[in-house]
Order: C-alpha cells, then structure tokens, then sequence
C-alpha cells in the first residue's frame, strides 16, 4: 500500500510524478520506460539505472540540479531526502530565526550530495557535507561545483574517528542543525531481505538495491552509530542547536530514545517518514532551550484527519473551578476501570493526548453491572452477618459444656458451615465480564503490538483532552471505520460519568 498519502504536507511528491510526462521532457529517462497498450507507462524498479535515471531527473525538474551518481554508490530516493528536510524546516521554524542564515551540516554526505544541494538550491542553507570515502567526495565536490553552489555547500573529509567533535573543533562558528542518514545494518548478511523475515512468503522489496558497502553497513548498525553521534552532542551541547538522524529501523528508537533520556537532553522528538511503501524515522534532539516537542505533529495530523474525531464540551461544574488536570486525573481513573492499555502520547500546556487500546468491551450495559455490584455486595453483607453469628455462638460457648458436648458442638457448626458453603454460587459470584484479568494486569505492555498474551485488540483509539478558551473539549478519534461504533459507546460512557 502506498503512503503517499502520510507525506509532509509540503512535500511535492505526494503526488507522484507523472512518468509519461517525464518521458516526454527528459530523453535519458525515456529509454528507461515502456508503454503498455493501455497507455500507462511503466518504470521498472528493479533496474538500478531506471532508479538512477528517476532520481537525476526528478533533481533536474524540480530543483534544477544536475547531479551525477556513480553506478557504485546509493541512490537517492528524492521524496525521502525532502521529508526529511521538510521536517528540519518546521524543527527550525520553532526558534523562529526569521531571516538568519541557517548553517547546517550533513554527516556521510555520500557521492551524490544530495542532501546538502537541495537545502541549498531550495532553502538557501549553508551547509557542510563531511564524508570518509575518497571516491565519494570527488563526485560530492563535482557535484557542487556543476551547480554553481560553491559559496552555500563546503564538502570536508573525515578521518572516520568522530563524526562531528574534530569539525566543529576547526570551525568558527556555532550550527543551527546537523543531520544524518547512517549506514542501518551490522553486516553484509543482514542486507538480503529474508535475514529478519518472519516469513518465507514475505514480498522482496519493491525496488532494486544499490550502494556501496560502507555506505549501509557499519560496526554495531545503527544503533551503535547513532548512540555515538548521540555521545558526541553531549560534548558538543550548544555548538549545535538541533541534532537529527534518520532511523532505519523502528526497533533501533528504543535504546537510542532511552540514551537520550539517561544524558537528560533539553527535548527530543521522534517522526515518520512515509513515501511509496517505505518508512523511515526521524529522531532530533536539543540542549538549548527549545521545546522539541511543540512540532506540529504533520504525520499525526494527516492520519487523524481521514476521520473526523467525536467531541464533547466538558460541562463546567457549580464552583465553575474545573482545571485540565482535574478533567485529566478522572480520564486516568477511567482507563482503570475500563481495563484499557494508555499510553500517555503528548502532553503540554493547554494539550494532553493518550492512545487507548481495549481488548474486551468493558463500557456497555453499565446500568446492569451496577445492579449486579449492588447484588454481589448485598449477598456478601449476609454472609458476613452469618459467618460472624456463628463465630459469636462458638466463642461464647462455656469451656465446660463444650468439653463435654464437643461432638454436638461441632456437629452444629459443620452445619451451619455447610449452609454457608452451599449458597446459590450464581447469586454470590460476580459475572466473568466483572472479574479481575489478573493476566491482563501483569503483561507487559509492547506499544505497537496488536496482541497481548493472544488477546486481540478490539479497539484503537486516540484520545485527546484540551482547554480552549474556557471550556475544555474531550476528542475521540480512530481511523477504523469497524470500531466507530465502539468510540461512540466510549464516549457515552465519559459523557455519564464527567457529568
């Protein structure tokens, strides 16, 4: 399934090219399509030079680059390498620089250069390209000196023993970003695409692979790559103000958010990058004093927007005094009565967000779950009356008479036991839907997952709580249409108890 549709609103791609019209405007590129009899024309995606071929000519449409791309070395995918730039774009915008200069630098800049000579061509950036291999950095300057981009784009060589520390030392100046797109694999085995398939039948990957071997395999993956870019911010803190890499593999954010939080960055945010039928991710982080996290969350936006989320005004209370937090604190109170799995998603001033997730139906029929409460606790209040009067009767019994009459003493508690123990188990016992899951409570939460212990998930939902103006709105969200029924149900049931 293509997700174009979860691109970067600014991105121009969400609209894929019309390769008829490319072919029409573009020789080299021509002799990469065929015509079916239909009238579509078709890119072969398995051919390095069709790939290679799409990706010159997008640079030469759309940015007016010309680019050079050696058969040996990866191939750009360009709306990947523009989401991503899209993303720093909006991560700057919040700093608000207004008409500054934005000097950034680009780690691994790779023969291509591309990242450097869009920000350059399109957003007028200065940037520094570092790289280690040699081959790499003759076309990464050929590059820049065909386009004519010699005063925005420098290219430095690296010696490989650290990735920004030894620039920043030769430099002047302070950078507004740096940016990355590591090499994500450990070893030239995890490059087939069976090697972490859970399946034999998985599909191979749409299009053809490309690069060198340094270009995507490194000591340790990406993890260990980007953990050492992560140490190396630490020591540089304030020469950079946002520090970025592409993540890709959604497993690899776990460690690298949590070295994140053991080095108490100022604010980190995490992304997606979704173009054709891949995704990558995005993870930024800062030391200065900017909030990270107040980005719009563009990727969020889109999915929530297929459907419109169900609202309801929280009505005030008589003292008039009702805050987020006390709204909040009830929500909370909420998802442990419904058994829900919540996950506190995003929060600021005026803002929170949860994403919900329910196994069982845990919020119809409340009228007679209650009755059946009051039933179960009426029935165990006679009980308790019984069991005491009896205790009562046996402890008052005279030591004497008890010695002499232990057996028709006994006999007579038996009794009474038995009468006890053989009570209607229907009446006394709550239904199962009103028992605790002891399972459910002690398994380990996978945010993700779509089982727990085998159970299947009944609904996903977001839940969104915030204060506009003075009124504060409860939002619901999913975009299943099979489980719209189930939010509504869910939504009543907060409307009756936030009255």
């Amino acid at each position: 399934m293509s997700m174009n549709k979860y691109m970067h609103p600014r991105n121009i791609y969400k609209n894929p090219p019309n390769f008829k019209q490319l072919a029409i405007d573009y020789p080299e590129f021509r002799q990469h399509v065929r015509q079916e009899l239909t009238g579509k024309v078709i890119l072969d995606f398995k051919d390095t030079n069709a790939l290679r071929a799409l990706s010159r000519t997008l640079l030469k449409k759309d940015f007016d680059l010309e680019v050079d791309i050696p058969v040996n070395k990866l191939i750009p995918t360009i709306p990947l390498r523009l989401n991503y730039l899209l993303w720093l774009e909006d991560l700057l915008n919040i700093q608000q620089q207004g008409t500054d200069e934005i000097y950034g630098i680009d780690i691994g800049t790779g023969a291509s250069c591309v990242y450097p000579l869009i920000a350059a061509k399109k957003f007028k950036w200065k940037m520094i390209g570092t790289e280690i291999d040699k081959e790499s950095i003759i076309y990464a300057k050929r590059n820049v000196d065909q386009n004519m981009l010699n005063e925005l784009i420098q290219i430095h060589e690296t010696t490989g023993d650290t990735l920004l520390v030894d620039l920043i030392t030769s430099q002047n100046r302070n950078f507004d970003f740096c940016m990355c797109n590591p090499p994500f694999f450990s070893s030239t085995e995890e490059l087939h695409p069976f090697f972490k398939s859970r399946k034999t039948t998985r599909p191979h990957p749409k299009n053809a692979f490309c690069a060198s071997t340094n270009e995507v395999v490194v000591n340790g993956g990406e993890v260990e790559f980007i953990s050492k870019l992560i140490k190396e911010s630490e020591q540089l803190r304030f020469k950079i103000k946002i520090f970025s890499t592409m993540v890709g593999h959604k497993s690899s954010l776990v460690p690298l958010k949590a070295l994140l939080r053991e080095i108490e960055v100022g604010s980190f945010k995490q992304t997606e990058f979704c173009q054709g039928h891949t995704t990558r991710w995005g993870l930024a982080w800062t030391y200065c004093d900017i909030d990270l996290r107040t980005i719009p969350p563009t990727l969020s936006n889109v999915k929530m927007k297929s459907k419109p989320p169900l609202s309801y005004i929280i009505p005030k209370s008589s003292s008039g005094n009702e805050t987020l937090e006390h709204v909040d604190e009830k929500l909370r109170s909420f998802f442990k009565e419904l058994e829900f799995l919540s996950n506190e998603y995003k929060k600021t001033k005026g803002f929170i967000m949860y994403d919900i997730i329910a196994y069982s139906n845990t919020w119809s029929n409340q009228r007679r779950k209650r009755r059946q409460k009051m039933k179960c606790s009426t029935t165990e209040s006679d009980i308790l009356a019984e069991q005491n009067s009896i205790d009562d009767k046996f402890n008052s019994s005279d030591e004497t008479v008890k010695t002499s009459n232990s057996e028709e003493t006994n006999s007579e508690v038996e009794c009474a036991f038995d009468k006890f123990a053989g009570l209607d188990i229907a009446s006394t016992t709550p239904k199962r839907e009103l028992e605790d899951d002891d399972e459910y409570y002690n398994t380990k939460k996978f945010k993700g997952s779509d089982t727990v212990n085998n159970n299947k998930i009944l609904v996903k939902f977001f839940l969104c709580l915030k204060k506009l103006n003075d009124s504060i709105i409860l939002e619901l969200f999913t975009t299943d249409s099979t489980n719209r029924e189930s939010i509504h149900q869910i939504l009543q049931y907060f409307k009756n108890n936030l009255k």
